[in-house]
């Protein structure tokens, strides 16, 4: 069922902020098309979702009309404070192009429309990019919407009872309580659609995510609705004069719960026919344990279609083999293809419409990786099936506990008795056993010694470390990554259980240091053509 959209999409493409701040001025039209839609031009990426100009949402690329929005130009050419040499591109791209006779929002439709990929926009709804680390000086992409109105912001008081960097943040955003704040993203939305000839608009909630003051979130649920209803109405209108129907679609948290502590109701949403499009979604780091099965159910026959989110990185335990004194884990890193094709096939086998991947475009420039080739073994499950997976358990954090689940099975001090850590695998391991190069448990431990002995089962059935430690061995560090080869006792396709235990400790530590499971991880690699080449054996001299 593709719904009012008439259409499904295998990948969407989140581009969240302009990519004119990425180049020195100045872009000519053929390099703004280059810089936005060249990344997967001919993958099957089917969606492209822009920014409306920059991050914050409180500025725009074009000049515009709506109350309390500003021209960034304008800001600009005015003296506005900038902030930084990655907003004096930016803006001067935009002035440059301007001046030339070329608007860049246009060339992007321009250019998906000769790609034959449906052009959306996409709004932060409470962004922080604006503002500094302690908000006390903003730059370019405010407003004086957002300067001259502190009593819109959420504030201290409104934050008061959240902790860490939650706690730091929410005093900065805008309180949707004020209809003058909701009016904005509203209008936004509408002038988007009118302007430009575009597939929809997307509300993203998770950028950032906080809305109202401590406890004002249950009262703001009807708010929200209503913020909802006004431009799902607009959009209709502007469609009904322009022939074409006009989508809404939205980025929430990734669970109905979740959504819902924020002020979001996504189950009226969807029963009222107000959104087409939900993409579940988390904070920068993935969720490498994300069930969407709930959101597949909840929008069961209604034509809302699914599309969860994929982020370019992940909270490890580990520096990736990087090891310097001032790094310490844990640590962002990025999600490598296996990954993005494991995540992506727990999606996919709940039923999902498609997949949205965010921030992909900047993964090369933040950590040293162009994930780009995953794009072309997740966008059909033929293609996934037999590709090589890499899945792990979600450490917890402390990210945004206003929506997310942040107490997780990981980091876990081991103990006498058993420990058990869950982990779903898609693949149906046992029936395709003949088509499999490896399987690999990975436990990653910190403070193991040669001392102390861990027992793990899975599935309730013994496994042995194929690495133990060695008396003599060289071991520099203070962490361990304990291997299990699993051809000969396979994961289930579903949930898996793995059991670990001390069955004995070096009791001269016991008191001081506990071993403590950091990371979790399965790899499941295939063979050769259905996975990656490798030199059989007998290709080098003595192999």
């Amino acid at each position: 069922m593709t719904g009012r959209l008439g259409r499904r999409y295998r990948v969407m493409w989140d581009q969240n902020c302009g990519l004119q701040g990425f180049y020195n001025p100045p872009l000519s039209p053929e390099q703004v098309a280059q810089a936005h839609f060249g990344f997967f031009a001919g993958r099957p990426v089917d969606a492209y979702v822009g920014a409306p100009g920059c991050n914050a949402g409180y500025t725009l690329a074009w000049p515009t009309e709506v109350a309390n929005a500003e021209f960034m130009v304008d800001r600009f050419n005015a003296g506005a404070h900038i902030g930084s040499a990655q907003l004096w591109r930016h803006a001067e791209n935009l002035r440059l192009l301007w001046e030339a006779g070329h608007d860049p929002v246009a060339l992007e439709v321009a250019e998906a429309e000769r790609l034959g990929i449906d052009h959306w926009l996409r709004l932060s709804m409470n962004d922080w990019h604006h503002w500094g680390a302690d908000g006390a000086e903003t730059n370019l992409q405010t407003s004086t919407f957002y300067d001259s109105h502190p009593e819109y912001l959420i504030g201290a008081e409104g934050a008061r009872g959240w902790e860490g960097k939650l706690a730091e943040v929410l005093p900065f955003l805008q309180d949707f309580a004020h209809a003058e704040v909701r009016a904005l993203r509203r209008d936004i939305a509408v002038e988007a659609c009118r302007r430009y000839d575009i597939a929809g608009f997307l509300y993203d909630f998770m950028r950032c995510p906080g809305y109202f003051k401590r406890g004002g979130e249950e009262a703001g649920l009807e708010l929200m609705t209503g913020l909802m209803r006004e431009p799902r109405r607009a959009l209709d209108a502007v469609g009904a004069v322009k022939g074409r129907y006009c989508g809404l679609a939205v980025r929430v948290p990734n669970t109905i719960a979740g959504s819902r502590r924020l002020g979001l109701d996504i189950a009226m949403w969807i029963g009222e026919g107000l959104v087409d499009l939900v993409v579940p979604s988390c904070f920068f780091a993935q969720d490498m344990e994300e069930d969407v099965a709930e959101w597949v159910a909840l929008a069961a026959g209604t034509g809302v279609q699914i599309y969860p989110s994929l982020e370019e990185a992940y909270r490890a335990g580990h520096t990736s083999g990087f090891r310097r004194w001032f790094l310490q884990p844990p640590i962002m890193t990025e999600l490598n293809d296996s990954m993005i094709r494991g995540l992506a096939a727990r999606h996919l086998s709940r039923g999902v419409d498609g997949l949205y991947v965010f921030n992909f475009f900047g993964t090369a420039p933040t950590y040293d990786y162009d994930n780009r080739e995953a794009i072309d073994d997740i966008g059909d499950p033929r293609r996934l099936e037999f590709k090589d997976k890499h899945y792990a358990i979600t450490r917890s954090h402390d990210s945004f506990p206003n929506c997310l689940q942040t107490a997780r099975q990981i980091p876990v001090d081991l103990g006498a008795e058993p420990t058990v850590l869950r982990l779903e695998v898609p693949d149906d391991l046992a029936r395709h056993r003949d088509r499999l190069r490896a399987v690999v448990l990975w436990l990653h431990l910190d403070n193991l010694t040669i001392a102390d002995e861990v027992a793990v089962e899975l599935n309730g059935a013994p496994l042995a470390a194929a690495n133990p430690m060695r008396p003599g061995g060289y071991d520099p560090t203070p962490d361990y990554w304990l291997r299990f080869d699993l051809l000969r006792r396979l994961p289930v396709r579903g949930g898996n259980e793995i059991a670990l235990r001390l069955a004995k400790r070096n009791e001269r530590l016991a008191r001081e240091v506990a071993v403590t499971v950091v990371d979790c991880e399965l790899e499941v690699r295939y063979e050769y053509p259905d996975g990656q080449w490798h030199r059989p054996p007998g290709w080098d001299p003595r192999s």
